[in-house]
């Protein structure tokens, strides 16, 4: 199959030196310019090449989302060098020049992308490289587990052959020539005896796709999910191409379209989804007679100013709608989380008609975003017609929260500092002053502004919209508003929370410099803060 016909971005042939050796391997990157300087590195298998069987059609499907780097290993296509069939501390050096080479550009390597012997080494490069910062996504094609089973795959007479004269030569037609590859029954050992179980020290923040063809008779699709099952503890995911064969033959674009797809804007959310459903539906009907209940944590963030990951703990942030009418079971829940602190963000009008949470346990904080403000959901259309305006409107709501950010944010960073001890944050619905505190949070923890906006979202499954509220708003506003505006007033959209944040640095600049001219506080006492919410790892590994 032909490379795609239109390319994306620019291709530039890049040679790289392989440090403490005089080789060069050679590579094609290709372009778009990325602001983010996301880069993805492409590795072939064995005997293969730069543009090899689907590679091109890949890198030019990945184009929107980062900038790609497909190069030959040393001994391959145009390297220099001499391939080898058990090599693996070569392919390891060889990935290492190719990282080194484009992270000294400023590239953030955001993905190791490899096929059949390139997925076992990319698998192994982030099982045992200890690469800092850590590598956030994996893509492996058809890499082989059971490194025995290439016995079968080469068959009884090339076996035979190792055992009466010690070699057999492997031959292949690659980039347009013949190549010969002489394995010698060390090699053949050195193979099969490679530890591919080490996967299960690829550290656990690690995003991998598995990928396989349903067809494929060189590596047997048992192999996937042994991989699978090593790896468990990382956030996997599994995809099987129909009726593929190991090289994905008349396949290409449907291989490139997986993988493209997982690292688009909405796969990579369906994957975070995916992910946090289960413990989602754990809390979210986990306090009886509290809606929309659930915890803020259980994320991890990769630093950009040193070598660490950090990981924001769970059981210290809830949040949650109205609480004032727990349930004595949902009381029972509170006290077993050993929550100790409430802070409840309505206002006063709200608090008077609606009732407090009163608990001898659980001390209650009233720390009111607008004091004399009835700002539930079914009063906001009312009170601000700007939550109308969709997405801008929402946005100019949120903004308007910052300027009485001494009112009630002080307490909640004392509470995280000088008792540290789990707490919830609330308002009525718990979705708009409850989901700018909860970013603000997140946001001082460095989390992945993404996942502020898809977990402010999540309220969208956690509250169903009541069909007495959308009514009751309608005759409130009258025939003005459709009832599409109606019911996004009543609910939560990742775009909201997106543009507030667009919003807050072009206005406040950084969280940092938000809560220094803002609150007056100090760098220390951000870091303070921080370090309270979340584990700071030294070591991207596995076992923490």
């Amino acid at each position: 199959m032909t490379p795609e016909k239109t390319t994306i971005g620019s291709l530039s042939m890049v040679r790289i030196p392989v440090p403490d050796t005089s080789l060069h391997l050679t590579g094609i990157l290709q372009s778009t310019n990325h602001a983010s300087r996301r880069l993805g590195i492409i590795c072939h298998g064995v005997l293969g090449h730069k543009n090899y069987l689907f590679q091109p059609t890949l890198a030019n499907m990945l184009a929107p989302f980062m900038d790609t780097f497909r190069f030959d290993f040393r001994g391959n296509g145009d390297s220099e060098g001499q391939m080898g069939y058990s090599n693996w501390d070569d392919d390891q050096a060889d990935i290492d020049a190719v990282i080194l080479h484009f992270e000294r550009q400023g590239f953030q390597v955001y993905a190791l992308i490899g096929h059949s012997r390139g997925a076992i080494s990319i698998l192994n490069y982030a099982a045992t490289s200890n690469h800092v910062p850590l590598i956030p996504y994996i893509v492996s094609i058809s890499s082989r587990f059971d490194m025995t089973d290439v016995k079968r795959k080469h068959g009884p007479e090339i076996m035979s052959l190792l055992e009466t004269q010690g070699h057999f030569d492997w031959e292949a037609r690659a980039a347009g020539k013949d190549v010969s590859l002489r394995v010698t029954k060390q090699d053949f050992e050195d193979f099969i005896q490679f530890n591919t179980a080490a996967v299960a020290n690829i550290p656990a923040m690690t995003n991998v796709l598995l990928c396989h063809g349903s067809e494929d008779a060189v590596v047997p699709v048992k192999d996937i999910a042994e991989l699978q099952h090593h790896i468990s503890h990382a956030n996997t995911t599994l995809r099987i191409i129909t009726n593929a064969d190991h090289n994905y033959k008349l396949h290409y674009n449907e291989l490139s379209q997986t993988v493209s797809q997982y690292f688009s804007t909405e796969g990579r959310k369906a994957e975070w989804t995916r992910q946090i459903l289960p413990t989602w539906k754990t809390w979210v009907h986990a306090v009886g007679g509290v809606l929309n209940f659930r915890n803020v944590g259980n994320t991890w963030i990769t630093s950009k100013t040193d070598e660490t990951v950090s990981y924001l703990r769970p059981g210290i942030i809830y949040r949650c709608a109205d609480i004032s009418k727990p349930t004595s079971e949902g009381i029972k829940v509170l006290e077993s989380l050993n929550i100790t602190d409430v802070f409840d963000l309505r206002s006063n009008s709200e608090t008077e008609r609606r009732g407090t949470f009163e608990n001898d346990k659980i001390k209650r904080h009233h720390t009111p975003v607008f004091s004399d403000v009835d700002y539930s959901p079914t009063q906001i259309a009312l009170r601000f017609t700007m939550y109308l305006g969709g997405t801008e409107g929402f946005c100019e709501a949120y903004m308007s929260m910052l300027p009485n950010i001494r009112q009630f944010f002080p307490p909640i960073l004392n509470h995280i500092v000088e008792k540290r001890t789990p707490f919830i944050v609330h308002c009525t619905a718990g979705k708009d002053r409850t989901g700018v505190v909860c970013a603000l949070l997140q946001m001082i923890c460095g989390v992945d502004e993404e996942q502020i906006a898809w977990e402010y979202e999540l309220t969208r499954r956690c509250l169903p919209i009541k069909e007495e509220d959308v009514n009751f708003l309608k005759a409130a506003i009258g025939g003005e508003s459709s009832e599409a505006q109606v019911r996004g007033v009543l609910s939560t959209h990742e775009d909201y929370m997106f543009r507030f944040l667009e919003e807050f640095h072009a206005k406040y600049g950084t969280i940092h410099d938000f809560l220094i001219n803002e609150l007056d506080m100090t760098m220390e006492q951000i870091h303070t803060v921080r370090d309270a919410l979340v584990t700071k790892i030294p070591v991207p590994r596995a076992v923490l």
